[in-house]
């Protein structure tokens, strides 16, 4: 995947500084000569730069987000995992990862650094930013941003800002992570088990009382363990701890 490097220092919204920046992208297609076909995606939490890859059936040959008609471009958050400088990365002050001194990032400067990357690409308009989730909320903020470089917009499942209740259960996730033994052992792998609790804690989020007594309610009234909603939470942590980082989850939910 290519790597985009920005050697200038970034003053993010809180007032602090990364030293450096790298950001991991994905392009499909090509730019036609007006410039007029490019497509951005931004994706949500825990999804990285290769678009066609999570977003099957919208991105690709013979579909909506067509590559042989467009130039679509999405790139990783940072604060991400997959590529882009996050609490993985190395601390030139130290020589070490970031880990959980990693400064905070908002959505803001997740769409500095996407514009630091338009510039880079060439690209002057975007015929369609389009995102959902946190995304979403990428979109938003890159249209109040950019007014003039956003010509359409596509948004899935957000919101101009973050209501109380969303606040609230992201606190609870991050509390779930911070409760973790390993949390404090600086590792990369420190607060799985914090992750995984996060994790199904945001899955109750993402369903409702109805889906759940639809989809997970045990056909066996007599049942007294090994809930199949139970299973269902417990496989949704694993998948997450087995693909993500338990110190991205947390920034990125500050």
């Amino acid at each position: 995947m290519p790597i985009y490097s920005y050697n200038r220092t970034l003053i993010l919204e809180n007032g602090k500084e990364l030293p450096g920046l790298e950001i991991a992208y994905q392009t499909y297609g090509k730019l036609n000569a007006e410039k007029s076909n490019v497509i951005w995606i931004c994706h949500a939490l825990t999804a990285n730069a290769d678009a066609a890859d999570w977003w099957k059936g919208l991105v690709g040959n013979d579909c909506l987000i067509n590559p042989n008609q467009y130039f679509i471009v999405c790139a990783n958050i940072i604060g991400s995992c997959y590529g882009s400088t996050g609490p993985l990365s190395i601390d030139p002050k130290t020589g070490n990862p970031y880990y959980s001194s990693f400064p905070n990032v908002t959505i803001r400067d997740m769409v500095k650094a996407h514009i630091l990357l338009r510039k880079a690409l060439g690209i002057e308009q975007i015929h369609l930013l389009m995102g959902g989730s946190m995304g979403g909320y990428q979109v938003l903020e890159w249209a109040a941003m950019e007014p003039t470089v956003i010509q359409k917009m596509f948004l899935i499942a957000t919101s101009p800002s973050e209501s109380a209740w969303g606040v609230a259960v992201h606190t609870a996730q991050r509390l779930a992570i911070e409760a973790d033994q390993s949390w404090q052992d600086m590792q990369a792998n420190a607060g799985a088990r914090g992750l995984k609790a996060a994790r199904a804690i945001g899955m109750l989020t993402y369903r409702n009382y109805t889906t759940f007594q639809e989809k997970q309610t045990d056909p066996d009234p007599e049942k007294i363990d090994d809930f199949k909603a139970s299973s269902y939470l417990n496989y949704q942590g694993n998948k997450l701890v087995n693909r993500f980082n338990a110190y991205s989850y947390w920034l990125l939910f500050n």
